[in-house]
């Protein structure tokens, strides 16, 4: 099987478009609403074309779930129990204080979008984990 820095690249790819998907989940139909208000467009603004955005984002999707399975593989971590937790204690240190920075630094001060990108995070990249430990 081909591999990407010692990772299965069939796994890599399918973890990220479980992730993605993830994303379309939060952003596109959970929390659209919300999303929406805070971005401050109408649901008819929302209907242009993001190729060009959609592709960066799933960019930036790939070289997430390379990072956690790197670390994953670098602490041994072969089963999916072990796998997931070590995500998650990642996400706890990590993704969400740089989630929290947003928040306090940026000029909105909104919970709620916070808990949004950060509960995207954790449950993404705990999907991107499940895959990883399932796909090796």
């Amino acid at each position: 099987m081909p591999r990407i820095l010692g990772l299965n690249i069939v796994a890599v790819i399918v973890a990220s478009i479980a992730f993605f998907l993830v994303g379309w989940l939060w952003y596109g139909i959970l929390f659209m609403e919300a999303y929406m208000e805070y971005m401050g467009i109408s649901p008819d603004e929302a209907g242009g074309s993001f190729d060009i955005w959609m592709a960066g984002g799933f960019l930036i999707t790939v070289m997430q779930v390379i990072g956690l399975g790197l670390v994953m593989k670098w602490k041994g971590d072969a089963s999916l129990v072990a796998g997931v937790t070590t995500t998650v204690v990642l996400w706890f240190f990590l993704a969400l204080p740089f989630t929290m920075y947003a928040y306090l630094y940026g000029p909105v001060h909104d919970s709620t979008m916070m808990m949004i990108d950060a509960s995207h995070l954790l449950v993404g990249w705990v999907a991107s984990a499940v895959v990883l430990r399932l796909i090796k």
